[in-house]
């Protein structure tokens, strides 16, 4: 027994200083936190140089975020050949403020609510990415596969392949417009669920920065502005 609690002793001697060390370690950190409280209060310390530095620099990015430009990736092959899966762009969001979308842009926005319905889903902030084809007052409809805008079939070099399906021709009411996928035949789009009200559209998308070997501005048809044969905003 004698030399049983000989053996013991060493050990419970050393759990009892590491204890108190623990409740000292404690003391001392709580200590300095109320130290660096009290010079927060003050407006002194290095909690207090960080913060005033490191607030207004995330507020301007946040600000960025939320009203000028933020990241988007794409999750599906909706708009190939134009993005592919898992392309990352960036979307500014000022231009929608001032005027309308011009057809050929592509827009980020959120679905209507007729989207979400044939989904039998809830809305649960995705949003889609789509090109707008048709803007108010334009007539659109799709006949052998390709994209009738305002009596002009269109050559489109950017889409991925024909429409398998037929559109009748429709209107674009005031303030909204009709998008479409690049890949007509794998894009959950305007000729299913109707027309985009503007007020959904977040942004419109303007440069792919990731993968690097996709480096580039967003491809708008821009080279064929008035041209029937293209998606122009000039077309009759």
């Amino acid at each position: 027994m004698t030399l049983m609690l000989c053996l013991l002793l060493p050990s419970l001697a050393l759990v009892s200083s590491l204890a108190e060390g623990d409740i000292v370690e404690q003391r001392t950190l709580a200590q300095s936190l109320a130290n660096e409280w009290a010079l927060l209060r003050r407006g002194e310390g290095e909690t207090f140089d960080f913060a005033r530095e490191f607030i207004p620099t995330f507020a301007f990015f946040l600000a960025i975020r939320f009203l000028i430009v933020e990241p988007r990736y794409i999750p599906s092959l909706s708009m190939y050949p134009t993005f592919d899966v898992n392309d990352q762009l960036a979307v500014e969001k000022v231009t929608k403020w001032y005027r309308q979308p011009l057809r050929g842009e592509v827009v980020v926005f959120d679905p209507p609510p007729l989207f979400w319905d044939l989904t039998a889903r809830k809305p649960d902030g995705e949003a889609v990415i789509k090109r707008v084809v048709a803007v108010p007052g334009d007539t659109v409809a799709v006949r052998g596969g390709r994209l009738i805008l305002n009596g002009n079939t269109l050559n489109e070099p950017y889409t991925n392949e024909l429409a398998e399906y037929d559109l009748d021709t429709l209107t674009v009411p005031a303030g909204s417009v009709f998008v479409l996928g690049d890949n007509r035949n794998h894009s959950f789009d305007s000729h299913y669920w109707g027309f985009l009200p503007m007020k959904n559209i977040i942004g419109h998308a303007t440069v792919v920065y990731w993968p690097p070997s996709h480096l580039g501005p967003v491809e708008e048809a821009k080279s064929c502005i008035g041209q029937a044969s293209c998606l122009g905003q000039e077309a009759s």
